[in-house]
């Protein structure tokens, strides 16, 4: 058996909407309507969206308009959380620690550099512990990171992408056919004639935006998870399922259909607030991550700010508009009464906010998320809740509402109380990093950054909601400081092992260590 990482373990310290259960009632049966299935078996719907930050219109984080009805209609039938976040700001390790229920820095697994199965080769994955407990798992879109090698069959009984017929059979995988995840049917040519849309050169090659020339809607690679969701849930199935699906919108390329661009006129377009010099008080390790890449000065010079945001908005009217189509195939099936529905992005964006454009930093625009939990026979349509929560909280807790055995060793923690009463008492922070040794504590009204040279940040986040102003260096704040000093990751584990270090065989979906010669079997 290859050698295993050690799993580094850390310590912490430890009101309703009326309107929203109006529209929840609007919007489909009750429970009272429909029988659930005698075993009382909970099944599992699980939904994941691509790199969408806080522009949904239940959050309010977008100071224009944006059509969100499915996102707003989901949030009216459960608990819609508004102070939720990421447990790292990039695609692989923050959805990594949303699977394995364990941080960055306990797993090593930091970046998209990384495959987790050949470095913890026995680390028991959410699906794949429902799958251990008696469940049906199945998968269709992006869950795990898109690269080949972080997705093992072990977790799953079947999964579909849209790019192979067999899931486990890649005898002609190739990186360029593999990209088609990113959203696409095939035939897929890395760089089209059409390409780029936006008519901006510099741009990295995924960033782009437009509706594709000739392609209709159902011809973009989102659509067909409503597809595998239709198929799926008019099964009848002997066992309770764990369906989980995942869109690659708003993730760029931002090519969506032209109506979908055509609900956003230009003029309408709002840009995020900003304030000049608002790098000065931050520490030089914030600094360097808020400069990384060009996109921003390069988009913003050519005058297309409010053309990326358009489609950017499109994008997430798009991710909104499948899964509208899955709540409805859901609402018509046999389980509508007796499956609980998780919705959640991986991380957010900037769009200019601190210089920066993309993701990968610790402040609100890229941490903060849509988390949206429905439990039938627990959480009253409709209800908010504004404590602070993070990913890693959700294996626990969909283990604990499912009535499977408890999970031991897991980072997050159980918010079946909050499910229940969001009035509940609750002693844990938010927590999120980026890279090792960077981390953010998200308190119920502080920020607290601390980089790996010890520097430091502090935001309040009631009276500075745009973080403008640095307050670490002020001894007013010393004690709030020190309190989230104690709750902030003290460790952190030796970044793992990149991909280069195993030869990966997809058509067997079997690691080699490059080193030793060592097999681990990803079926398994």
């Amino acid at each position: 058996m290859i050698k295993t990482g050690t799993l580094h373990k850390m310590n912490y310290l430890t009101t309703g909407l009326g309107s929203l259960a109006a529209i929840g009632a609007a919007f489909g049966c009750t429970s009272a309507e429909r029988k659930i299935q005698p075993d009382g078996q909970l099944n599992v719907l699980y939904f994941t969206v691509d790199d969408m930050r806080d522009y949904v219109g239940y959050l309010d984080g977008y100071k224009g308009t944006v059509y969100t009805p499915n996102i707003d209609r989901l949030a009216s039938m459960g608990v819609a959380f508004t102070n939720a976040h990421t447990a790292a700001t990039v695609s692989c390790p923050s959805r990594n620690a949303m699977l394995t229920g364990l941080r960055p820095s306990t797993t090593g697994l930091y970046d998209n550099s990384h495959w987790w199965k050949p470095v913890y080769p026995e680390l028991v994955t959410m699906p794949q512990y429902f799958k251990n407990n008696g469940y049906s798992t199945a998968g269709a879109g992006k869950i795990f990171h898109h690269t080949p090698g972080n997705n093992p069959p072990c977790s799953w009984d079947e999964y579909q992408d849209q790019v192979f017929d067999d899931p486990w059979v890649f005898n002609e995988w190739s990186p360029e056919k593999y990209w088609l995840s990113f959203g696409y049917r095939v035939p897929y040519v890395p760089n089209p004639e059409w390409k780029p849309l936006n008519g901006i050169s510099g741009l990295v090659n995924q960033m782009d935006w437009g509706a594709i020339p000739g392609k209709a809607e159902n011809e973009y690679g989102d659509v067909y998870i409503v597809d595998f969701a239709r198929e799926f849930l008019s099964r009848s199935h002997d066992k309770p399922f764990f369906l989980a699906l995942g869109t690659y919108r708003p993730h760029i390329p931002w090519h969506v259909p032209q109506k979908y661009y055509d609900m956003y006129p230009i003029d309408s377009i709002k840009l995020p607030d900003k304030i000049d010099n608002d790098l000065n008080d931050i520490p030089a390790v914030g600094r360097k991550l808020a400069l990384a890449g060009t996109d921003y000065q390069t988009i913003r010079d050519a005058g297309k700010l409010r053309e990326a945001i358009r489609a950017y908005l499109a994008c997430i009217t798009f991710a909104d508009a499948q899964l509208g189509e899955v709540l409805d195939l859901l609402e018509d099936s046999r389980y509508a009464d007796n499956t609980v529905i998780v919705f959640w992005s991986d991380h957010g964006w900037h769009f200019g906010t601190k210089e920066h454009w993309h993701k990968q930093t610790l402040w609100e625009e890229c941490t903060r998320i849509p988390f949206i939990m429905k439990v039938p026979g627990m959480t009253t349509a409709g209800t908010i809740c504004d404590k602070p929560v993070d990913m890693t909280n959700v294996y626990p807790t969909l283990v604990s509402v499912c009535s499977l055995p408890e999970k031991e060793g897991l980072d997050g923690h159980d918010m079946t109380p909050l499910l229940k009463d969001t009035a509940s008492e609750w002693g844990y922070p938010a927590i999120t990093e980026i890279q090792v040794g960077n981390s953010a504590v998200r308190s119920q009204d502080w920020r607290y950054i601390r980089y790996k040279d010890g520097s430091e940040e502090l935001y309040d986040r009631i009276n500075d909601p745009n973080e403008w102003y640095n307050l670490a260096g002020d001894t007013t704040y010393a004690d709030i400081l020190e309190a989230h000093r104690k709750m902030a990751p003290s460790d952190f584990a030796p970044i793992a092992p990149s991909r280069d270090a195993y030869y990966f065989d997809p058509a067997t979906y079997t690691f080699m260590n490059r080193e030793n010669g060592v097999f681990i079997d990803g079926r398994k």
